[in-house]
């Protein structure tokens, strides 16, 4: 019978160091969210979207707060998406988020100018701050209806056993 003891994996005298360091690398980098993950989770957070978009971008917000829809669902494409997050959603309760919006980059074809009446909320994000949060939910939401437990951590600080990540 054969002897499939460590011993006999890596020669004597030999450590194993090297090996386990590979190993801890990929399972690490696996498990931990990239430092890109990792802004644009922190400006899903800072950003407020969670309260009407839900935690997870699921659209179950916070009831004191208008319903957003689902991200995962969504079918905007990644600059329709960025339109909308820089420049609200006019008519709706999808507010501006971009610091000059309408009176420093134009919006949906007007001319600078001040925000029209029907568009909420007051930028505060710069142009890459925006782009960092538009490609974290690309790469992350959008099209993900499915929600996995390391999904839900990178909402969680990459915390795989945060409360609202055991149920997955």
């Amino acid at each position: 019978m054969p002897d499939y003891s460590i011993r006999n994996v890596i020669p004597f005298g030999r450590s194993a160091t090297p090996i386990v360091a590979v190993v801890a690398m990929f399972v690490f980098a696996e498990a931990s969210p990239s430092h890109a993950q990792q802004a644009g989770a922190a400006l899903w957070g800072r950003s407020g979207c969670a309260a009407c978009h839900g935690n997870l971008a699921a659209g179950d917000g916070d009831p004191a707060y208008p319903a957003g829809p689902s991200l995962r669902r969504t079918r905007l494409e990644r600059e329709q998406l960025a339109a909308t997050i820089a420049c609200g959603r006019p008519g709706t309760d999808m507010p501006l988020n971009l610091k000059g919006a309408y009176t420093e980059v134009a919006c949906y074809g007007l001319p600078l100018g001040a925000p029209p009446a029907e568009v909420k909320g007051k930028g505060f994000l710069s142009a890459e701050e925006i782009s960092t949060l538009v490609d974290f939910l690309v790469a992350n939401v959008v099209g993900k209806t499915r929600i996995t437990r390391d999904n839900c951590a990178l909402f969680n600080d990459g915390n795989r056993n945060a409360p609202e990540c055991l149920q997955f």
